[in-house]
């Protein structure tokens, strides 16, 4: 009696946690507000349900160890398999939810728009749909950041969370972190360029990082981060180089893997005549970065789409009681809009924020934010995934 009371206590409890994550699931599912991310709840769906019922078999099988105490020894173990799964919900639910906040919601259904915008873009100009795209959410803490899938999220970095941060690097689900502010300067969503550009160095083809790294030769240490700074060059053109220059402006820090302010912003610039002038190490390299070769095409033919002129008409009629925006269901609007609200939100700053809530997100195709992976591949993932958070 006492043994099957304590396997029922640790059953009940992952039941319990079954059905909060299942309704959750239904509700969000449900959510038109959430559309472009019903690939994420099918993935999420099998993964989690996944975990917990290799928990409860597992469960159930402690009840025939011979023993009280190894069969209490058990269940302890796999009480903290549940609280990992929880973990893990609980590390991506609340990032969803923001959608929700009245405050909030309006600057995420936009930011979903500038991420969807420059995430599709050159796959699209290869032909392909490309995988789980990233979720956008606002951090009070904010240092510009991407989680991308195989990375271990910052906030996660404690020994007591490395299981978790183990399963989302895992997880086909990346995650870009914007700053809070843009909640009252919607203009600031412009940095989900940058941080796009680091998930698509990593998705567009397997070998791309690694030539990226070839490209830029003895700065191969900020290779990641110079392909983000070309990357979000071409989606939003000289809006990039205002995002460098206002979030590093009178700040003095040293990273191995940025470079130095003044490198950043040469090669900004660099980038609006494509490096043709060949003279200088920074012109050597956005030369080399927009020539590289993804299945055939130099970098810079499929990073095509902005419309600089299209722009500049915007950030005039953005400032404005009554802005004339038109042709805002192309793939390229949201980054074209995003770029004319950095150019012209000193002229009326509260308008064009309100502007720009309005317009971004009604941007862009109908569609997700990506598409969900195979089943088979899901199957494996999930496999492989409750494995490790069972213990032996």
């Amino acid at each position: 009696m006492r043994v099957q009371q304590r396997v029922d206590r640790s059953v009940g409890a992952g039941d319990l946690l079954r059905e909060e994550i299942a309704a959750w699931l239904a509700d969000r599912s449900a959510d038109r507000a959430l559309g472009r991310f019903a690939h994420h709840f099918g993935v999420l769906d099998q993964v989690l349900n996944g975990m917990l019922r290799r928990v409860r078999d597992s469960l159930l099988a402690a009840a025939r160890l011979r023993s009280s105490q190894e069969v209490y020894a058990r269940c302890a173990a796999l009480d903290r398999s549940l609280v990992t799964v929880k973990r893990l919900f609980e590390w991506y639910a609340p990032k969803y939810d923001q959608r929700a906040d009245p405050v909030r919601g309006p600057a995420l259904a936009a930011a979903d728009e500038v991420v969807r915008s420059c995430w599709w873009q050159p796959f699209e100009a290869l032909g392909r749909r490309p995988p789980a795209g990233p979720l956008p959410y606002l951090d009070p803490l904010f240092d510009a950041s991407a989680t991308p899938r195989r990375s271990v999220p910052e906030d996660l970095r404690a020994p007591v969370d490395s299981v978790v941060a183990e399963l989302i690097a895992e997880l086909p689900i990346p995650v870009i972190s914007l700053p809070a502010w843009a909640v009252r300067e919607a203009w600031w969503l412009v940095v989900a360029a940058h941080e796009t550009g680091h998930l698509v160095m990593r998705d567009l083809t397997p070998t791309l990082a690694r030539d990226v790294k070839i490209a830029v030769g003895e700065w191969s240490d900020w290779a990641d981060e110079i392909f983000a700074d070309v990357y979000s060059a071409l989606m939003v053109g000289p809006a990039a180089a205002w995002m460098v220059e206002e979030l590093q402006h009178g700040v003095t820090f040293s990273s191995p893997y940025y470079p130095p302010p003044a490198t950043r912003l040469a090669l900004l610039a660099d980038c609006h005549d494509r490096g043709e002038s060949g003279e200088t190490a920074v012109s050597k390299v956005v030369s080399s970065i927009l020539s590289l070769d993804v299945d055939g095409h130099p970098l810079a033919e499929i990073c095509q789409g902005l419309d600089e002129r299209l722009a500049a008409v915007w950030a005039a009629s953005l400032a404005t009681h009554a802005p004339t925006i038109t042709k805002i269901r192309s793939r390229a609007s949201a980054r074209t809009m995003i770029a004319a609200g950095v150019a012209g939100h000193a002229a009326d700053p509260r308008r064009t924020h309100e502007n720009l809530i309005a317009y971004l997100s009604r941007c862009g195709p109908p569609g997700t934010m990506g598409s969900a992976p195979a089943a088979p591949e899901i199957t494996a993932l999930t496999d492989r995934l409750a494995a490790r958070v069972v213990p032996p």
